[in-house]
């Protein structure tokens, strides 16, 4: 303990040399003096901070709600809020990135059949109304208009293909007519009972469930019949651009003909003549 107690003097008695303490401030001063301090931002450069983070977050935000958005849309029908979401924004973004006239075709086709198993979904739950079937088949007109104008182009350059896209989709729309037709007709007893019980009763007689079936039917058919007149347009066009080639052969095959009957009597002229 008494060891200890001396060590303790020891060190209280150890102190600095003027010229110790000297060096120290001179140090201390030096280091004050250069010591660079941090500029402090501008109250505009603060602002644009500030606006960047809140552009920032916004935009992840409608990102991440319009992506949500987005996923519900793809399974709207006609009537609900974000269908006109589904094919006004969805559906025309995803065709904003096809390039040639062939993926235009395919995917207006494709929109074509999706508009119909929509309303063949309505129309099978017996929801289809009139509103929801406008709805429908005003989208049908406008993808059948698009499709009309891709597929002039596609005609020139490739009218196979045209008609190979036009007959698919001819035969899509003829399944659905006939998956329709043969709901029509599994309704029509139970139609035929509600009105023969209805005529009993004396009550007012309900709106036969195949209505709505009669009705997408009538939309389908209509949409067939488009289809079948840009299939006519497409062979038609076809024709005439046979008959223009069989025409020019004919015409160049009788200049030929013309020419060799004239150039005929001058070789034979020329033993008489010698």
């Amino acid at each position: 303990m008494e060891y200890k107690l001396e060590q303790l003097k020891k060190i209280k008695s150890i102190t600095l040399s003027n010229e110790e303490r000297g060096l120290i401030r001179s140090h201390a001063a030096r280091l004050v003096m250069t010591k660079t301090s941090a500029p402090v931002p501008s109250i505009f450069f603060r602002g644009v901070q500030h606006g960047l983070r809140m552009a920032l977050s916004a935009m992840f935000f409608v990102v991440f709600v319009g992506g949500s958005v987005s996923a519900i849309a793809d399974s709207a029908l006609p009537g609900d809020p974000l269908y006109t979401f589904k094919i006004n924004v969805n559906e025309e973004v995803k065709g904003a990135f096809l390039k040639t006239s062939e993926e235009k075709v395919v995917w207006q086709k494709n929109r074509i059949e999706t508009r119909v198993n929509e309303i063949k979904t309505l129309a099978e739950s017996n929801t289809l109304t009139k509103a929801k079937q406008e709805k429908a088949k005003q989208a049908i007109s406008v993808h059948v208009q698009e499709l009309s104008k891709e597929l002039t182009v596609l005609s020139d350059e490739s009218p196979d293909t045209a008609l190979t896209v036009t007959a698919s989709l001819e035969q899509s729309l003829k399944s659905s007519r006939g998956s329709l037709q043969a709901r029509s007709k599994d309704s029509e007893p139970v139609a035929a009972t509600m009105m023969m019980k209805s005529n009993i009763a004396g009550d007012e007689i309900p709106t036969p469930p195949e209505d709505g079936i009669t009705a997408a039917l009538r939309t389908v058919n209509e949409a067939l019949d488009q289809v079948s007149k840009e299939e006519v347009k497409i062979l038609t066009k076809e024709i005439d651009n046979i008959s223009k080639d069989v025409r020019t052969v004919d015409v160049q095959g009788n200049t030929s003909s013309n020419s060799l009957e004239v150039s005929t009597p001058t070789s034979t002229s020329t033993p008489d003549a010698q």
